[in-house]
């Protein structure tokens, strides 16, 4: 099983960790929209469990504290499935990277030994999740500019990528209730020079990975407003209502469906190689088959020349017969390790098609739900591939 690095990109008071923990709490059950689940290590289970609980339960302006710069934690979502038949299939594990916001924007952070290592993994990532936080985005929507300008530094970064990057608008429930939507979202983004810029950039790139705009919602529509006196997110909990992660799966199916499709990728050209391997195979044995009366013709041939002596003969005699018996020793365990080569290839074979069958169902639910999620939010995938 392939663990994935997955680096998520955000300033201080992005929303990273919440995020994180309402995937798992969304993700740790596997529903009839999302047909998989994921499962942590047993004692992160618990904290991102937590960290979701203290927020839905806690007083109405109560959110998780930023993390402190000594505060680098690495989460790792592994990726299951389970068949009809009961099986737990598990191709995949995304390690995702949460760490402090200020490793973006503060020199001495940028410049200290934890925050090179951020640096570092970042360069490293396949895959990177910009979180820009939706209030903030609202805020830029209404002509202040501050998001943008946390942005730079993240930019030039991503700038000297080719990794897949999905921008992941966080609050999303905010923009909603204010009448946004994606593409309204985008284009009220673009009218500032420097995301503008950076976005045709990583569209003219060549041999990038894909780019996407997702909406999404920790707890849901109607959990939380902005409080317009304090401009702060409070919760408005009533009895009886619960929260609804929104979309907060989908920056993580799409990151699958990439590492899905290369798999299937891979597994075929196995496939196309196991043939010959195995015919290979088939063909030592068929020699084998023939070398058992070689070794009797063997034998005779150096025999027909006879010893000086009767004592000669004796000892001709048994020197012949203990290197033919020798040579069908080697023979059958040579046999042997053939027959158990062509035993693991077939059975490698068997476990392929069970794994393609797998990934293959996996990567119609994705197909579907990210399809469904493209209708509801045109304009989300803005680049599939590189042209």
């Amino acid at each position: 099983m392939d663990t994935i690095p997955v680096t998520v990109l955000g300033p201080s008071g992005s929303g990273k960790t919440l995020y994180l923990a309402s995937l798992f709490r969304r993700l740790a059950i596997q529903r009839a929209d999302t047909g998989f689940f994921v499962n942590v290590p047993g004692a992160d289970k618990v904290r991102l469990n937590n960290i979701f609980r203290e927020v839905t339960s806690g007083a109405p302006d109560e959110w998780p504290d930023p993390n402190m710069q000594a505060n680098t934690t690495e989460w790792t979502f592994t990726c299951s499935l389970r068949t009809e038949d009961g099986e737990v299939f598990s191709p995949f594990s995304l390690s995702y990277l949460d760490y402090s916001g200020a490793f973006m924007q503060i020199a001495d952070a940028w410049e200290s030994e934890a925050g090179q290592a951020v640096w570092d993994r970042v360069r490293a990532s396949k895959f990177l999740l910009l979180l820009l936080d939706g209030e903030k985005v609202l805020r830029q929507l209404d002509g202040e500019p501050g998001l943008t300008d946390e942005l730079i530094a993240i930019f030039n970064e991503i700038q000297q990528s080719d990794a897949a990057v999905h921008v992941v608008v966080t609050k999303w429930d905010l923009l909603q209730a204010a009448g946004h939507t994606l593409r309204s979202v985008l284009d009220g983004l673009l009218e500032h020079p420097d995301f503008a810029d950076f976005y045709l950039d990583r569209l003219n790139r060549k041999s990038v990975g894909t780019f996407r705009f997702i909406p999404v919602s920790a707890l849901g529509q109607g959990y939380a407003v902005l409080d317009p006196a304090s401009r702060t997110m409070v919760k408005q909990v009533r009895p009886g209502t619960y929260p609804r992660p929104y979309n907060v799966e989908i920056p993580f199916m799409a990151v699958l469906v990439d590492l899905v499709r290369d798999e299937l990728r891979a597994s075929a050209l196995r496939a196309e190689s196991a043939g010959p391997l195995l015919e290979q195979h088939r063909r030592r044995l068929e020699r084998m088959e023939g070398w058992d009366g070689k070794l009797s013709l063997l034998r005779g041939v150096l025999g027909a020349r006879p010893a000086r002596s009767p004592l000669l003969r004796v000892i001709q005699q048994d020197v012949l017969g203990a290197a033919e018996e020798y040579g069908r020793e080697r023979i059958a365990e040579r046999r042997q390790q053939v027959e158990r080569e062509i035993a693991q290839v077939r059975g490698q074979m068997l476990q392929a098609r069970t794994e393609d069958e797998a990934l293959t169902r996996m990567a119609e639910v994705f197909d579907a739900v990210l399809a469904e999620f493209e209708a509801v939010h045109p304009g989300s995938l803005v680049l599939k591939e590189a042209s």
